[in-house]
């Protein structure tokens, strides 16, 4: 039986966009519209929201 380990990426792990994907896309006249079945806009999303910030949150008074 294989373990399947899920860890967060961290942004730094990521990366970031340098160009939106949607700049070169075929889809580009039916913006914005076709943000919603689009499987690479998906794929960008997923990854963001695994990320853990590197930066602190905390903020000292």
């Amino acid at each position: 039986m294989e373990t399947i380990i899920n860890r967060d990426m961290f942004d730094f792990e990521i990366g970031y966009l340098t160009k939106s994907p949607c700049m070169t896309c075929e889809n580009k006249p039916l913006l914005p519209r076709c943000h919603k079945d689009c499987l690479i806009l998906d794929k960008i999303q997923t990854m963001l929201a695994r990320g853990i910030s590197s930066q602190s949150s905390l903020i000292e008074n």
